[in-house]
Protein backbone atom coordinates (compact mmCIF):
# COMPACT_ATOMS: atom_id res chain seq x y z
CA UNK A 1 0.00 0.00 0.00
CA UNK A 2 3.09 2.29 0.48
CA UNK A 3 3.91 1.90 -2.56
CA UNK A 4 0.82 2.46 -4.58
CA UNK A 5 0.17 5.74 -2.32
CA UNK A 6 3.90 6.98 -3.25
CA UNK A 7 3.47 6.23 -7.07
CA UNK A 8 -0.06 8.10 -6.63
CA UNK A 9 2.31 11.28 -5.81
CA UNK A 10 4.28 10.66 -8.61
CA UNK A 11 1.67 10.75 -10.44
CA UNK A 12 0.11 13.90 -9.59
CA UNK A 13 3.11 15.76 -9.24
CA UNK A 14 3.91 15.08 -13.56
CA UNK A 15 0.46 16.00 -13.98
CA UNK A 16 0.49 19.40 -12.19
CA UNK A 17 3.59 20.13 -13.85
CA UNK A 18 2.47 20.89 -17.25
CA UNK A 19 -0.85 22.25 -15.72
CA UNK A 20 1.28 25.14 -14.00
CA UNK A 21 2.92 25.83 -16.98
CA UNK A 22 -0.36 26.26 -18.78
CA UNK A 23 -1.53 28.19 -16.42
CA UNK A 24 0.39 31.03 -16.80
CA UNK A 25 -0.04 30.68 -20.62
CA UNK A 26 -3.86 30.65 -20.17
CA UNK A 27 -3.08 34.29 -17.67
CA UNK A 28 -1.44 35.80 -20.68
CA UNK A 29 -3.77 34.99 -23.29
CA UNK A 30 -6.70 36.14 -21.62
CA UNK A 31 -4.70 38.85 -20.91
CA UNK A 32 -4.18 39.42 -24.60
CA UNK A 33 -7.56 38.78 -25.09
CA UNK A 34 -8.57 41.54 -22.57
CA UNK A 35 -6.36 44.15 -24.51
CA UNK A 36 -7.49 43.24 -27.64
CA UNK A 37 -11.26 43.49 -26.67
CA UNK A 38 -10.29 47.09 -25.02
CA UNK A 39 -8.29 48.42 -28.26
CA UNK A 40 -11.14 47.12 -30.23
CA UNK A 41 -13.96 49.46 -28.17
CA UNK A 42 -11.19 52.31 -27.69
CA UNK A 43 -11.21 52.56 -31.86
CA UNK A 44 -15.04 52.37 -32.10
CA UNK A 45 -15.70 55.21 -29.36
CA UNK A 46 -12.70 57.12 -31.01
CA UNK A 47 -14.32 56.78 -34.43
CA UNK A 48 -18.26 57.71 -33.17
CA UNK A 49 -16.71 60.59 -30.86
CA UNK A 50 -14.85 61.95 -34.81
CA UNK A 51 -18.13 61.20 -36.10
CA UNK A 52 -19.85 63.28 -33.74
CA UNK A 53 -17.10 65.81 -33.88
CA UNK A 54 -17.76 66.49 -37.47
CA UNK A 55 -21.48 67.14 -37.36
CA UNK A 56 -20.97 69.67 -34.32
CA UNK A 57 -18.06 71.12 -36.19
CA UNK A 58 -20.70 71.81 -39.10
CA UNK A 59 -22.93 73.28 -36.62
CA UNK A 60 -20.24 75.30 -34.71
CA UNK A 61 -19.10 76.62 -38.34
CA UNK A 62 -23.30 78.01 -38.54
CA UNK A 63 -23.43 79.14 -35.26
CA UNK A 64 -19.86 81.38 -35.87
CA UNK A 65 -21.06 82.73 -39.34
CA UNK A 66 -24.41 83.86 -37.62
CA UNK A 67 -22.46 85.46 -34.69
CA UNK A 68 -20.76 87.97 -37.09
CA UNK A 69 -23.91 89.78 -37.53
CA UNK A 70 -25.37 89.44 -34.32
CA UNK A 71 -22.18 90.98 -32.66
CA UNK A 72 -23.18 93.88 -35.13
CA UNK A 73 -26.28 94.51 -34.35
CA UNK A 74 -25.74 94.07 -30.58
CA UNK A 75 -23.11 97.16 -31.39
CA UNK A 76 -25.40 99.36 -33.60
CA UNK A 77 -27.80 98.86 -31.13
CA UNK A 78 -25.89 99.91 -28.57
CA UNK A 79 -24.22 102.71 -29.90
CA UNK A 80 -28.02 104.02 -31.09
CA UNK A 81 -28.92 103.73 -27.30
CA UNK A 82 -26.48 106.20 -26.12
CA UNK A 83 -26.84 108.33 -28.87
CA UNK A 84 -30.31 108.23 -28.00
CA UNK A 85 -29.68 109.05 -24.32
CA UNK A 86 -27.31 111.93 -25.02
CA UNK A 87 -30.23 113.57 -27.41
CA UNK A 88 -32.78 113.01 -24.75
CA UNK A 89 -30.60 114.83 -22.28
CA UNK A 90 -29.66 117.98 -24.81
CA UNK A 91 -32.25 118.08 -27.18
CA UNK A 92 -29.74 118.23 -29.91
CA UNK A 93 -30.09 115.98 -32.57
CA UNK A 94 -26.28 117.02 -33.80
CA UNK A 95 -24.98 116.33 -30.19
CA UNK A 96 -27.49 112.76 -30.45
CA UNK A 97 -25.03 112.10 -34.14
CA UNK A 98 -21.92 113.22 -32.42
CA UNK A 99 -22.48 110.77 -29.63
CA UNK A 100 -22.86 108.02 -32.66
CA UNK A 101 -20.13 109.46 -33.95
CA UNK A 102 -17.36 109.47 -31.02
CA UNK A 103 -18.67 105.78 -29.87
CA UNK A 104 -17.25 103.83 -33.63
CA UNK A 105 -14.57 106.35 -33.61
CA UNK A 106 -12.75 105.21 -30.17
CA UNK A 107 -14.17 101.66 -31.27
CA UNK A 108 -12.07 102.21 -34.81
CA UNK A 109 -8.95 103.59 -32.69
CA UNK A 110 -9.42 100.31 -29.89
CA UNK A 111 -9.44 98.19 -33.28
CA UNK A 112 -6.14 99.95 -34.49
CA UNK A 113 -4.23 99.71 -31.33
CA UNK A 114 -5.03 96.36 -30.62
CA UNK A 115 -4.10 95.93 -34.83
CA UNK A 116 -0.83 97.61 -33.86
CA UNK A 117 0.04 95.15 -30.41
CA UNK A 118 -1.12 91.89 -32.11
CA UNK A 119 1.00 92.93 -35.70
CA UNK A 120 3.82 93.56 -33.20
CA UNK A 121 3.60 90.18 -31.47
CA UNK A 122 3.82 88.04 -34.92
CA UNK A 123 7.28 89.90 -35.80
CA UNK A 124 8.19 87.63 -32.52
CA UNK A 125 10.27 90.13 -30.73
CA UNK A 126 11.69 88.02 -27.99
CA UNK A 127 12.71 85.23 -30.18
CA UNK A 128 14.54 87.79 -32.59
CA UNK A 129 15.87 89.40 -29.38
CA UNK A 130 17.03 86.28 -28.20
CA UNK A 131 18.70 85.66 -31.86
CA UNK A 132 20.76 89.09 -31.37
CA UNK A 133 21.74 88.53 -28.27
CA UNK A 134 22.84 85.20 -29.40
CA UNK A 135 24.89 85.92 -32.68
CA UNK A 136 26.04 88.93 -30.90
CA UNK A 137 27.51 86.91 -27.76
CA UNK A 138 29.32 84.98 -30.67
CA UNK A 139 30.97 88.15 -32.06
CA UNK A 140 32.57 88.94 -28.99
CA UNK A 141 33.45 85.47 -28.16
CA UNK A 142 35.47 85.07 -31.58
Amino acid sequence: MIESSESEHADDKTKHEPADQVEPLQIWADWLRDIATIGADTLQLLQLEVRLAIKDSKRLLVLALLFVPVLMLTWLGLAVLLAWLVYLLDSSVTQGLLAFLIIHVAALIGIVVGWRHYRKSLSLPLSRQHIRQLMGGQDHDT
